[in-house]
């Protein structure tokens, strides 16, 4: 080893930070160079005189008081999780089967409670209606403009009346109607046509029925709820009083539409 590498490690030496082989070796060379070894036993007097001058004040009781709290509430928070993780290791799994259960129990009740009261298809079916009709594929059974002939033909048919409504101004024809069923209720379907538009208009029995969550709009004074799929417009009304509810079908102008359906109250039709 020679001067330049000593003098690199002659620090490190000094605080004894070397390992063995290499301070071995930086002994020997300090045996045989004088002029790194008065170097050497320069800067290890500087750095003893240094060390003795360096004042060796206590911190403040206050101090090491914070910090003797700080450690032992370490010491503690750790005693604890060593404490308590053996049993949170053994309760965990019957804890979150538990848990499991109760959701499942929950979801099983929610499903169960939908299923038995499930919401009444009025609007999917009036549309499927209506476009059968205008495919020729739902024909009318009774073909009459004249309503209590139409309004005749149900008689004794369904278990709710049928006063066929008649629609103020002659734009608007009756062309005729037929019977049909939705889940397991009688369906009454009358027909109609206003200009260069055909109407569906339906009549059926709303006792325990829930509809599903659509647009609702006030207007005239009432409360219509609005359904609007493939160019058609999808209106129901009910009345809280009446059990006899009507959905009306078209690709009129909604406000049209509503004016129009306006005119007609449930307990007439």
């Amino acid at each position: 080893m020679d001067c330049k590498e000593v003098r690199k490690y002659l620090f490190p030496f000094i605080d004894r930070e070397l390992d063995e082989k290499i301070g071995s070796q930086i002994e020997t060379h300090l045996d045989s160079c004088s002029l790194c070894s008065r170097e050497f036993e320069s800067e290890r007097r500087i750095e003893s005189a240094i060390k003795e001058k360096m004042p060796r004040d206590q911190a403040p009781l206050i101090l090491r008081q914070r910090l003797i709290h700080q450690i032992d509430g370490q010491e503690r928070r750790s005693s604890f999780w060593e404490a308590f993780y053996p049993f949170l290791r053994s309760h965990l799994r019957p804890i979150l089967a538990t848990l499991a259960v109760f959701t499942i129990t929950i979801a099983s009740f929610f499903i169960y409670s939908t299923a038995r009261t499930p919401y009444f298809p009025i609007f999917q079916e009036a549309l499927k209606g209506h476009t059968s009709f205008l495919a020729g594929k739902f024909p009318p059974e009774i073909v009459s403009s004249q309503a209590e002939e139409v309004s005749s033909w149900f008689q004794g048919k369904v278990d709710f009346p049928v006063a066929v409504p008649e629609f103020p101004g002659e734009d608007t024809e009756l062309l005729g109607g037929r019977l049909s069923r939705i889940d397991d209720r009688d369906v009454v379907y009358l027909f109609y046509r206003s200009g260069e538009h055909q109407i569906s208009f339906m009549i059926h029995d709303c006792t325990g029925i829930k509809l599903p969550r659509v647009r609702r709009i006030e207007a005239y004074g009432r409360e219509f709820d609005v359904f609007t799929s493939q160019g058609y417009h999808v209106i129901h009304l009910e009345d809280e009083h009446d059990e006899v509810a009507c959905t009306i079908v078209s690709d009129m102008d909604l406000e049209l539409l509503l004016e129009l359906f306006s005119q007609v109250r449930p307990s007439s039709a």
